[in-house]
């Protein structure tokens, strides 16, 4: 950071720049994310979330955002608030005073509002106003069109306008907002004007009601608007951002966390190989999750194996014994079948006829038609040979048919008790599991699967053998089922567990990276936050205690120290100081109207910054609760800041202009009153010029005013009123036209007498003649005449003399 600029006189991102550029130990990760939590939630989320490009420092330099001196000049406002028809407030341009009066739900109100929405936008006031004002936003008698304009004059430059509209049916921030500077074309939004950073440090306008009350509130929410004071919202919304977000991201983790606390508490009591190797695993630092999970499936432990084991014993098909029973009896009728049909005579016929089928076969294989027998080598198998062989082969082949599907049945029989006994498994031993029913089993299997080779035995072995066998089979499936709930019953609940935390802490772990670089974006907020406050409000304090000085007239409190202390849940405000002498906490002696007049002092350093490149203040109400006292002290205060600034007071009662015309203070009254439908009416209630021309008649009115007191008091009312009027006249232009403050100001120093004033006011040199002005309407040169002459010789005047003067005050003002 340069010594030519201090971080006063910087911007906030500014700041925030140089101060992470000149942090080594915070991670770039960390540096983005604290850019992205200054800017907006959607930021934040997306560089968070991956999704955002590195942030690019804002461009410091002049020719990107130079601020330019603005005095106010008219607020134009349509169908907005407590406004229907278009009404204008027009207001001197230039270092003064303007108080605007008007009785409550006059209207008065709305142009400051107005005034406050079109210059800050989407500002932090307006979101947390109360949802009834939100609500009620549009005017109820005439809310379209919905518009406003505001104008300024700037020093060295043109003049410029901002205003907001809506359309039919639109929420309030749905604004079109712009901004333009004469003779330019129309932008979106201010931010052309390079009063952004301005407006977030030194913020011209403060609704009085809104900040007087929070001096009653508990200290951490006075602290919270003191923040907003020091327009350092952008911080206090960042940190909020990121205690969000940490809070949010870091919960999977604070899940998983709890999840492990409560795992380990019942691996304690379970005797189990599996458990004790998931103990040593989740003790370490950073448990070995894929070791984790293969043990909780179960691919790398004896245990699982024991289960699987027994898993299998239990779910061993038994054999139907009902089926069993019928392949039995329908291999021993088969057999019985076959016995019948099967003696040596049939033997004999079937191999007879098996003999002559092979003949006619041999017989039809060969072209001749009586080849000789291949048996005997003899004989000829002629055609009648053949006959006599079919009829043979036919009358035998009935009985064989019989004997052949018999012995059929037989086979088939036969082969499906044998399946059944090869469908048995003999069942090993599990290891580390004692099966008392697996001995009786293995003894009845060992005797079933022993069959008799005679395949007549096979009935009697399967009703014999295999009954044994099922039952042993399920006393055995019984046994360990059993065994294997023994095991699951410890196991499957804490596998179970170890799963959903196996989930918990990988969803964890996927969001440790983003939660430790949000923890250090977070810390590095908090520290530096205290530093910005600090900075920001040394000068507020400074300017608070020497207002304060003013208003407190009359009142034992004196303030000498004003600090923000502590953070989160223990922040609080600070306001320290002596009663007669002694110390005590300035909040807690202070009556009503004191705690109103130090939330003025606190306000008014900030936005009378030499920094700021705003000319103008606008208080709204800001005398309510004060007593007499105080409003003279307060009158004071308004009286110096007008010195250099254009103060813009808007009140609900008439005291503070009371006080005014009581001290005689060159200032400009306004009243607003309200008629039917919304309708408000603007006008003049008191001017300098017009308030010596009062005077001056109640002089001459005034019967027990001695004669020569008359001669020589009434002349110098008279300049008083023409010099007035020319000097708002001239300053008005000047302003309007760009000229610099301090140039107007030189000039106006420069005209000595009235003449040369009202010569400076119409045509801009004060040695102009005026001769032809003077002659142009009849009242303008007896007038200004006493207003010349006259303060020096003293003069005679009537009631007439000071219409003259009224009409010539008149004629300079309809210049402006």
């Amino acid at each position: 950071m340069t010594e030519s600029k201090s971080i006063r006189e910087m911007s906030l991102l500014e700041t925030v720049w140089e101060l992470l550029d000149a942090d080594d130990e915070l991670s770039d990760e960390a540096k983005y994310v604290v850019i992205a939590a200054l800017d907006s939630e959607d930021a934040l989320s997306e560089q968070l979330g991956g999704g955002a490009v590195t942030h690019q420092r804002p461009d410091s330099t002049p020719e990107a955002q130079e601020p330019a001196g603005a005095f106010l000049r008219e607020i134009r406002v349509a169908g907005f608030r407590g406004i229907g028809p278009q009404a204008s407030l027009t207001i001197t341009p230039y270092p003064g005073i303007t108080v605007i009066s008007g009785r409550n739900g006059s209207g008065k109100s709305s142009f400051a509002e107005a005034l406050e929405y079109a210059l800050t936008g989407q500002s932090y006031r307006w979101k947390h106003k109360a949802k009834l004002w939100v609500d009620a936003w549009r005017n109820l008698h005439q809310g379209d069109p919905c518009e406003v304009r505001v104008d300024f004059t700037t020093e060295n430059g043109p003049k410029t306008s901002i205003g907001a509209q809506w359309s039919g049916g639109a929420e309030l921030n749905d604004a079109q907002h712009w901004s333009q500077r004469e003779g330019e074309k129309r932008q979106d939004g201010v931010d052309a004007l390079g009063w952004t950073t301005a407006i977030e440090i030194h913020r011209p306008i403060l609704s009085y009601d809104e900040i007087g009350g929070l001096l009653e509130r508990e200290p951490s929410k006075l602290y919270d608007e003191l923040d907003k004071l020091l327009a350092l919202d952008e911080v206090q919304d960042a940190e909020r951002r990121l205690n969000a977000e940490y809070t949010e991201r870091r919960r999977p983790r604070k899940t998983a966390r709890d999840a492990l606390v409560a795992l380990k508490k019942k691996l304690v009591s379970v005797d189990d190989e599996r458990v004790s190797a998931l103990t040593k695993l989740v003790r370490s630092r950073t448990p070995d999750l894929d070791a984790i999970a293969e043990l909780v499936a179960g691919t790398n432990s004896s245990e699982h194996a024991r289960v699987a084991a027994l898993e299998a014993i239990a779910e061993k098909e038994l054999p139907d014994i009902n089926a069993a029973g019928l392949i039995a009896a329908g291999l021993r009728d088969s057999l019985a079948s076959a016995r019948t049909l099967a003696d040596d005579a049939m033997r004999t016929t079937e191999q007879r006829s098996d003999l002559l089928q092979r003949a006619l076969e041999f017989r039809s294989a060969h072209d001749d038609e009586a080849p000789a027998c291949p048996v005997c080598g003899e004989g000829v198998l002629t055609v009648a040979w053949e006959h006599h062989a079919r009829e043979a082969i036919a009358a035998e082949g009935s009985q064989l048919a019989m004997y052949r599907e018999a012995r059929r049945h037989v086979h088939e029989h036969e082969q499906s008790a044998r399946r059944l006994f090869e469908s048995l498994r003999d069942v090993a031993r599990v290891e580390d599991t004692e099966l008392y029913t697996l001995t009786a089993y293995r003894d009845a299997f060992g005797v079933a699967s022993a069959l008799p080779v005679a395949v007549e035995d096979l009935p009697s072995h399967i009703e014999a053998n295999l009954p044994p066998v099922v039952e042993a089979l399920a006393a055995l499936r019984t046994e360990a089922a059993s065994a294997m709930a023994d095991l699951q019953d410890a196991w499957a609940p804490i596998a179970e567990e170890a799963l959903e935390w196996l989930a918990l802490e990988r969803r964890a772990r996927e969001t440790d990276g983003t939660v430790k670089t949000i923890e250090e974006a977070r810390t590095w907020v908090q520290e530096n936050s205290q530093r910005f406050r600090a900075q920001r409000l040394e000068p507020i304090s400074e300017g608070a205690r020497a207002i304060w000085s003013q208003l407190r007239q009359e009142s034992d409190v004196e303030i000498s120290e004003i600090a923000l202390e502590g953070k989160r849940t223990h922040r609080k405000a600070v306001l320290r100081g002596h009663v007669d002498g002694k110390p005590a906490g300035a909040l807690s002696v202070m009556s009503q109207g004191e705690l109103h007049a130090l939330a003025l002092a606190l306000f008014l350093p900030r936005a009378t910054s030499s920094a700021s490149p705003f000319r103008f203040i606008v208080l709204d109400d800001p005398i309510q609760a004060m007593d007499p006292a105080k409003i003279d002290g307060f009158l004071n205060v308004l009286t110096d800041l007008a010195a250099s600034r254009q103060v813009i007071v808007f009140s609900h009662d008439d005291r503070l202009a009371t006080a005014i015309r009581q001290h005689s203070i060159d200032a400009h009254l306004i009243e607003v009153t309200r008629e039917s439908g919304s309708q408000l009416v603007v006008k003049s209630a008191d001017e300098p010029a017009r308030r010596y021309v009062d005077d001056a008649f109640a002089i001459v009115a005034d019967e027990n005013v001695p004669e020569d007191v008359k001669r020589r008091a009434c002349p110098g009312l008279f300049r008083f009123a023409i010099e007035a009027a020319a000097r708002q006249v001239y300053f008005t232009r000047s302003n309007v036209d760009g000229q610099p403050q301090h140039d107007t100001e030189a000039q106006w120093a420069e005209a000595k007498s009235a003449t040369a004033c009202v010569a400076l006011a119409l045509h801009g040199a004060t040695n102009a003649d005026l001769s032809g002005w003077k002659s142009w309407r009849p009242h303008r040169r007896p007038a200004m005449t006493i207003a010349t002459k006259g303060v020096h010789k003293g003069a005679t005047i009537g009631k007439d003399d000071v219409r003259d003067l009224r009409k010539t005050v008149d004629d300079i003002l309809e210049q402006r």
